[in-house]
């Protein structure tokens, strides 16, 4: 049953967290599915599949610009409520320690020895794979995963929220940030018009100074990342172009649908021979049709919403060990694509949420290690509901 609008529940883009949930969901499939692609990963099956690569192609192109972009999004609204020095300090509670805590020391040794163990780079047990884990850095030639692995995500997040934090503080006399400022600026919802040309000239200008290797982190590099950072906040700091998402929706859509079917021809069809990349522009429509789907249907609040916002962040954190471990045995049982995929996904989910639920969410020592807030005797439904948004992660 939904909850009524307040004086709070209606200022709140409840879409924002709908779309957190429904990205986390569709990172867990990708995940899932990473066995069977074209792709090297850390445990492979010896039969690939074609559909599984090109889901996984199809997801890579806007996933984590999402992700990113809701960040950003999240980062203005937290900002409305504290000042630059708390919610750095909140990174660090927020990112840095379940990124160390968990990432570095737990729940990367494993996967990293599995790697090891599957391609031939080591014999014998995890015990004895432990001293070697700390011996260089994992893709320079180690094994120390200094990023966490999959928790890249949280690492860059924090550097992305340091660098811009100068941007962030007020200065003059209206007391805005020059983001702030630049935002106003956008007197229509056209003004996306330059967010989205913001992101690709990140995305080339990635490429042309050297750090395409950053790509191997989501498959975008890091200065397309930054800008679509900065681009989710400084779209929602504009009314216009907020609103802007709503009448954008089904063209958006439409562009979105043709543009991901060209991406797989162009990658599939053509070998990457085709007339030209359309990568950028794909992943700007999906951006804009998601954002405006959300804006469309999803901006209200149940109980889902506020159960599975408060699980995203450890749900994200557990999902991809998880996932690796149970595929590593369901492997060797050699059978169809389909079902190893099926009883992948249902074993981990089940497993995840078993964690979750047994190990994580009623305890606020282990809460802490993974980001989370600490569990309050009693909390207001909306206040639930909307603290993953609030916190900025």
């Amino acid at each position: 049953m939904a909850v009524k609008n307040t004086s709070l529940a209606s200022s709140r883009l409840y879409y924002l967290d709908w779309l957190r949930v429904i990205a986390i969901g569709f990172v867990f499939l990708y995940h899932s599915d990473r066995f069977f692609d074209n792709g090297p990963w850390h445990v492979k099956s010896t039969e690939l599949s074609i559909a599984s690569s090109m889901f996984s192609n199809f997801v890579e192109i806007w996933i984590m610009p999402l992700f990113f972009v809701v960040s950003g999004a999240a980062v203005y609204y937290s900002l409305r409520s504290r000042t630059v020095k708390a919610f750095l300090r909140e990174r660090v509670f927020r990112l840095v320690v379940p990124l160390v805590f968990q990432g570095m020391f737990v729940l990367a040794p494993p996967v990293v020895y599995l790697e090891r163990l599957t391609h031939g780079q080591f014999a014998g047990s995890f015990f004895d794979f432990i001293p070697f884990y700390f011996q260089g850095l994992y893709g320079l030639g180690g094994n120390f995963a200094f990023h966490g692995l999959h928790l890249w995500y949280l690492m860059q997040l924090f550097l992305f929220s340091v660098i811009a934090a100068p941007l962030l503080m007020p200065f003059g006399k209206g007391g805005q940030n020059v983001l702030d400022r630049v935002a106003g600026r956008l007197k229509s919802g056209w003004g996306l018009t330059w967010l989205l040309l913001f992101f690709i000239f990140g995305e080339l200008a990635g490429k042309a100074a050297g750090l395409e290797f950053t790509a191997q982190m989501g498959s975008w590099n890091i200065l397309a990342y930054f800008s679509l950072f900065l681009g989710g906040y400084l779209a929602f700091a504009s009314a216009p172009v907020r609103d802007f998402f709503v009448k954008s929706f089904w063209p958006a859509s439409g562009s979105a649908v043709v543009l991901a079917l060209y991406q797989l021809w162009f990658v599939f069809g053509s070998g990457g021979k085709g007339p030209v990349d359309l990568r950028g522009l794909a992943c700007a429509a999906w951006l804009m049709a998601w954002l405006g789907l959300g804006a469309r249907y999803l901006n209200r609040t149940d109980r889902f919403l506020v159960y599975a916002g408060e699980a995203v962040m450890p749900f994200y954190i557990l999902h991809q060990p998880v996932i690796i471990s149970i595929g590593y045995f369901v492997l060797k049982l050699k059978t169809a694509i389909p079902l190893e995929y099926g009883l992948i996904t249902i074993c981990a989910f089940t497993g995840i949420m078993a964690v979750y639920e047994l190990g994580v969410r009623r305890f606020n020592p282990v809460r802490f290690l993974f980001g989370m807030n600490p569990m309050k005797k009693t909390a207001a439904t909306v206040g639930s509901a909307s603290a993953s948004l609030k916190s900025g992660a």
